[in-house]
């Protein structure tokens, strides 16, 4: 980490204080800030170069900035905001941050290194029936009866695709290859970079109740590190 003495840009103390923390989702996954570039004030600096001025009179001046930003849909110097992230997810759920093109992402590469034995299960109070109406979305919990034996299914699913894929490994089969077997449930790892701008207009979709609660929970624990390292544009976000 840069030595917060010398440095000579900008800094959010509670994006500092994210930086490096791993918070876990469900029992495999990770979120983590690793990086970030620009603070609070970055946004409204930005805004003032419109008027050949780039520092206001106070904390209370950039505040109101970004409200107003905001609230007028002048989002483009909330672009100057670049957050990085870890994330450990599983596939189904990786499939609907990469919808969000507006990313960059490098992702672990099951080409080059095996797989690990790392697969989702859900809780056994969280298996979801399908919506009566809904196509997209769950409806009720199902009884504990049921739920038990599809957690049962899964897991069985999960540790029978591994064996096979160890297995072709054995056989001498290249991992690019022997992939092909391992399912949706399995997890993977990406760097995954976005501007604040963009970052806001995930998180009103992934946060939206009707969001499958698998990537609502990723959702939540990103608010919550947007929340502590730009309080003002946060709140600018959260009361318009």
């Amino acid at each position: 980490m840069t030595n917060k003495s010398t440095t000579r840009r900008s800094i959010s103390e509670g994006a500092e204080n994210e930086l490096g923390k791993v918070y876990s989702v469900h029992d495999k996954g990770e979120v983590e800030l690793v990086d970030y570039l620009g603070d609070d004030r970055a946004v409204a600096r930005a805004a003032r170069t419109s008027y050949q001025r780039s520092d206001g009179a106070n904390k209370e001046s950039d505040r109101k900035l970004i409200r107003r930003l905001w609230v007028d849909r002048h989002t483009s110097p909330f672009e100057m905001v670049q957050l990085t992230f870890r994330l450990r997810l599983p596939i189904f759920v990786m499939r609907q941050h990469v919808r969000h093109r507006t990313a960059s992402l490098n992702e672990w590469s099951f080409r080059y290194t095996e797989c690990r034995e790392l697969f989702f299960v859900p809780d056994l109070d969280d298996v979801r029936s399908q919506h009566a109406t809904n196509k997209q979305m769950s409806g009720d919990n199902l009884t504990g009866e049921v739920s038990s034996k599809v957690i049962s299914l899964i897991d069985s699913a999960n540790h029978h695709s591994y064996t096979v894929y160890k297995q072709l490994l054995d056989l001498g089969v290249a991992r690019e290859q022997a992939r092909v077997v391992l399912p949706l449930s399995t997890y993977t790892q990406i760097v995954w970079s976005m501007d604040m701008r963009n970052l806001l207009h995930y998180l009103s979709l992934r946060l939206a109740p009707d969001a499958q609660k698998e990537i609502r929970e990723y959702a939540e624990l990103i608010a919550n590190i947007v929340k502590k390292g730009w309080p003002m544009i946060w709140e600018a976000y959260e009361n318009v």
